[in-house]
């Protein structure tokens, strides 16, 4: 009896030393003020058992990833998921929230994992009900991975549920630390206003057309490719006479102002485009990579990069005329965080121009000189559209659309911060392809297999 006494005493004193050592977490209280989560520390539930509140969801018991709490080196206790030993392996974790009507909400987690090669594909983090929504980038802290998003929440006040998806890795692991879903103020508008031309004119007709363009007090004036009229065997020096007039120009109406010519650099050619600020400072260049096969043929060199720049109102990425057939372009800005794309042409496929913004989540200006102008939102609905596709299940960000015909202007306002998917189904956790990678659902990417295929130039005969 003595020795039963003895050993409970102990084990008592032992658990409260080891809850004493456990080292604060930083702004503890900044995540858990306001949490909807009644557990998102995961502090309350047994080593091996559920946090309490959480409830695993595994629709495949034959893939079932294990949940459990366990108590990391710092003393804190973390809600953990490993694999099953299938790369097939699936599962959640749930707790149910009650979310406002008309709030905005900041959804956060802090992580640590291993044998996770690509967080996109192996977590999800987000709000599931009527409406939803979730995380879709990440920053990493030393050994710690945190992810954050703000977004709306539903016009009216409904039931939902924060999940916590672990998938197709046969022997990763994840340490979630900590997740929080709190109200937050609304994410404000990032509204940009974009001017785009169509049709030829000397540099006289654009110094013109810039004037008219700042006068509507536009963000960003897009020209289109060549518009200086010159022929790859008349290239301009980079202060040559088109850069000089974008510059000056975009210094005077304070507009981001861009469009492409044929250049002389180090004894090469190049078709391209000089993206001026709003004080006339050169914010960087690109140049052309995929050319047309008669650009070729005249002696132009490919461009080699593909830069995002960065600008008061966001990311925007160029991409030129010839460019907009190859689908990897505009993937690849998107992937290096491009927000807003602007393609200068001599000529394009209108048709394909949805696909592009809506593949990718981008928004999407063209210039061209033989073709209309045209400016698309990340949902691929066009500006000044009277008949939308009927398909696309989404709002549109853009707003105030109008057309010059006189000086062959059309201007719209996009909005940045709302990037819809085509189907929006209530929000992007149910649709949303291209560039939010976490959306992608297979288990084993595609990209390298493409990479592969493309340089395979030779025919395997076996397989005919």
């Amino acid at each position: 009896m003595t020795l039963r006494v003895h050993t409970l005493a102990m084990a008592v004193i032992l658990a409260f030393s080891f809850s004493l050592s456990a080292e604060p977490r930083s702004s503890d209280a900044d995540w858990n003020t306001g949490n909807l989560l009644t557990n998102g520390d995961f502090s309350r539930g047994e080593p091996g058992r559920l946090p309490q509140g959480w409830k695993a969801v595994c629709p495949n018991p034959t893939i079932a990833p294990e949940f459990r709490t366990e108590i990391d080196a710092n003393g804190h206790r973390c809600l953990t998921a490993k694999g099953d030993g299938h790369e097939e392996c699936f599962g959640y974790v749930r707790e149910r929230v009650h979310l406002a009507a008309g709030k905005t909400y900041r959804m956060r987690v802090q992580l640590r994992a291993e044998g996770l090669d690509d967080l996109n594909r192996h977590l999800i983090h987000g709000v599931f009900g009527e409406m939803n929504n979730g995380i879709f980038t990440y920053r990493k802290e030393g050994d710690e991975i945190i992810g954050e998003n703000c977004f709306a929440g539903p016009a009216k006040a409904q039931n939902a549920e924060v999940r916590l998806y672990f998938r197709f890795s046969p022997s990763g692991k994840v340490w979630w630390e900590r997740v929080s879903l709190q109200e937050c103020a609304p994410e404000p508008a990032r509204l940009v206003k974009i001017a785009c031309s169509w049709g030829r004119g000397n540099l006289e007709w654009w110094s013109h057309w810039l004037d008219e363009a700042g006068k509507k007090n536009v963000d960003v004036a897009l020209l289109p490719e060549m518009f200086n009229g010159n022929s790859p065997n008349k290239p301009e020096a980079s202060n040559g006479p088109s850069a000089t007039l974008l510059a000056e120009k975009a210094r005077q109406w304070h507009m981001y102002v861009t469009g492409t010519y044929y250049e002389k650099r180090d004894g090469m050619v190049y078709n391209t485009a000089r993206l001026f600020d709003r004080k006339g400072n050169l914010v960087g260049l690109y140049s052309k990579m995929q050319l047309y096969e008669p650009e070729e043929d005249e002696g132009v060199t490919p461009g080699t990069n593909l830069p995002v720049f960065d600008t008061d109102f966001g990311k925007l990425g160029i991409m030129i005329c010839y460019d907009s057939w190859f689908p990897e372009v505009a993937r690849l800005l998107a992937y290096k965080g491009a927000e807003l794309v602007l393609l200068p042409n001599a000529g394009y496929y209108l048709g394909l121009m949805p696909a592009r913004a809506a593949d990718n989540g981008v928004y999407l200006a063209a210039s061209s000189l033989n073709d209309a102008a045209g400016i698309w939102d990340a949902s691929g609905a066009r500006a000044g559209d009277k008949s939308p596709d009927p398909s696309r299940g989404a709002p549109s960000a853009i707003s105030d659309y109008q057309m010059d015909e006189q000086n062959r202007i059309i201007v719209a306002t996009v909005d940045l911060s709302s990037r819809y998917s085509p189907a929006w189904h209530g929000g992007p956790m149910h649709s949303a392809p291209g560039a939010r990678r976490v959306r992608q659902s297979l288990i084993r990417p595609l990209e390298g297999d493409v990479a592969r295929e493309a340089a395979q130039w030779w025919t395997n005969s076996s397989a005919q």
